[in-house]
């Protein structure tokens, strides 16, 4: 954007921004530590819970009912949640509106970054990136084949990227960098 910059911007719109980005920031930290508690980090934890079928936990000799008492520890192997198909429709539902969106508004600020073109596309690319893959791996692992499940973890990888580097660039313009007097 040629004559305006991040390192220009009046206080106001440094101040907004900044905190934009840093509720972004905050918000990305709250759905990182949700995926974490509910379906895992893993590999097999994500081809788990997006496995066709609901994944059964085995029963020991002699057991009478499909219900038994287990502790965490047995749990590690297994899916802590299992993505019902109309859960799988209401996540991608909200999370492509909202990710797309949050990728726009960080985009939008970052237009006013000072790097070279070529690397800015490049960053602004990410946020939206991450989401198709994390969001598509997460049908081809249910739908087509499950070791497709790398793709959500390279999605959501690739989104937390884009958003660190364009929130550490913005706010080192936006704070540090020498630009013309406010």
């Amino acid at each position: 954007m040629k004559g305006v910059y991040l390192s220009n911007l009046p206080l106001s719109a440094k101040v907004f921004c900044s905190l934009f980005l840093l509720g972004i920031g905050l918000g990305s930290l709250a759905a990182f530590t949700q995926a974490a508690t509910a379906v895992g980090l893993s590999y097999e934890d994500v081809k788990g819970s997006l496995a066709p079928e609901m994944p059964m936990t085995h029963m020991g000799h002699g057991q009478m009912s499909m219900e038994k008492e287990i502790d965490i520890g047995q749990i590690s192997n297994t899916a802590k949640v299992w993505i019902r198909t109309p859960l799988l429709i209401q996540t991608s539902h909200t999370h492509l509106f909202g990710q797309t969106l949050i990728a726009g508004l960080l985009g939008l600020i970052f237009l006013f970054s000072s790097i070279k073109e070529w690397k800015k596309a490049l960053i602004l690319a990410l946020p939206f990136i991450g989401t198709i893959l994390d969001i598509g791996g997460m049908w081809l692992t249910r739908f087509v084949w499950q070791p497709f499940a790398v793709l959500v973890l390279m999605g959501g990888s690739i989104f937390a990227l884009g958003y660190v580097m364009i929130a550490v660039i913005s706010l080192y313009e936006l704070w540090l960098k020498k630009g013309a007097s406010v």
